[in-house]
């Protein structure tokens, strides 16, 4: 009775333990860390009013990035970080685009 007690109590224990790991907030990737900072620069310089679908898809992207990384998925999100950052860049061109055009006379 004692030995089933014990492998009972042992296995609440590690199941809190991997409890408490699943939950700890992920370390930020140097992909997801540059594609966070480009969306932010994308949306400061307007881009959810001129670059909306690029931005958004950056968003996404980003979101599916940290959802396969909290799933141990390290490849894929990788890969979707990348994908975010490069939409984000690209709606930061279409703004740098669209200013220069607008300041052309």
């Amino acid at each position: 009775m004692k030995c089933i007690q014990a492998a009972g109590a042992a296995l609440i224990g590690s199941v809190v333990l991997l409890g408490g790991c699943a939950s700890a907030p992920l370390a930020p990737s140097t992909e997801m860390t540059k594609a966070k900072a480009a969306i932010d620069q994308a949306d400061r310089a307007g881009a959810r009013e001129y670059a909306t679908d690029t931005l958004n898809s950056s968003v996404q992207k980003m979101a599916q990035g940290q959802a396969a990384a909290a799933k141990g998925e390290q490849v894929q999100s990788e890969q979707l970080f990348e994908e975010s950052y490069a939409d984000a860049d690209k709606g930061i061109a279409t703004l740098q685009n669209e200013a220069s055009r607008s300041s052309t006379p």
